[in-house]
């Protein structure tokens, strides 16, 4: 946490930068989805920030990290889905008939990107069904067509650093979870500004969705929104009680 020695920045995005630093340090990150499972210790719920596979973590100062997917869990009435649960949607199978790959049609991050990577390599055509929902595209076939797809899928997000702050509570749309993470998307979003990210390599910009593109961010609801700065705090005061996992950096 800051301590009251630290200048604390003026600009929010800044001040937000500085903040998940400071979560960085507390939970020993950044972290991986191919160094971690479910046998960790995880919280039911939270919010977790991935980043560009350009941001590194450890030796780049935080004005050069870049935030590229903000996300929760348990923000409807009844959810019962845990924070590991839907990480382990984006990271995809390990194991079984379609390991390596996954499944699109229950991660939103992994239809963004995929469909960014039909776009950026013209796969029309070798990839009609994706994005479908209807019954036709769950199929055996259009499953194991997607495969090699869903694979490249999984290598993109499974190499891209992320952090994840403890934020319980029960669920609704009004819990703290949603809150961080409806203003903090607003605040990186770059929807409303005139100029975007610096990383010119960065796959979203080959999204077919405006909001992709527009607010360099693999979110597509509140990235137009308006940001509260009240939301900053709200996610410093989780992180003190956010207890690190005894997890593996590998080779990352």
């Amino acid at each position: 946490m800051l301590s009251s020695a630290t200048t604390v920045p003026s600009d929010p995005l800044e001040q937000l930068y500085q903040t998940l630093a400071d979560l960085r340090e507390q939970i020993h990150g950044p972290y991986y989805l191919d160094d971690v499972d479910g046998s960790l210790a995880w919280p039911d719920r939270g919010v977790y920030f991935f980043f560009s596979p350009s941001s590194d973590l450890r030796s780049m100062p935080i004005t050069e990290w870049r935030l590229s997917r903000i996300g929760t869990v348990g923000v409807s009435e009844g959810s019962s889905n845990t924070l590991w649960n839907r990480l382990r949607q984006h990271r995809g199978n390990v194991r079984g008939k379609y390991a390596g790959g996954g499944n699109h049609r229950g991660s939103i991050f992994r239809l963004h990107v995929g469909r960014a990577l039909i776009e950026k390599h013209d796969w029309h055509d070798q990839y009609p069904h994706w994005g479908d929902q209807n019954p036709d595209a769950e199929t055996t076939a259009v499953r194991e067509q997607e495969h090699d797809l869903e694979q490249q899928v999984s290598e993109y997000i499974r190499d891209l650093p992320f952090l994840w702050v403890d934020v319980p509570g029960e669920p609704g749309p009004d819990a703290d979870r949603a809150v961080i993470e409806q203003n903090l998307i607003a605040l990186v979003s770059h929807y409303r500004r005139s100029a975007g990210p610096s990383d010119l390599d960065w796959l979203g910009y080959h999204s077919a969705k405006s909001e992709v593109f527009q607010s360099g961010l693999w979110n597509v609801r509140h990235v137009s929104d308006l940001f509260d700065p009240t939301a900053i705090a709200l996610l410093d005061d989780y992180i003190s009680s956010t207890a690190p996992l005894d997890h593996q950096t590998g080779l990352h």
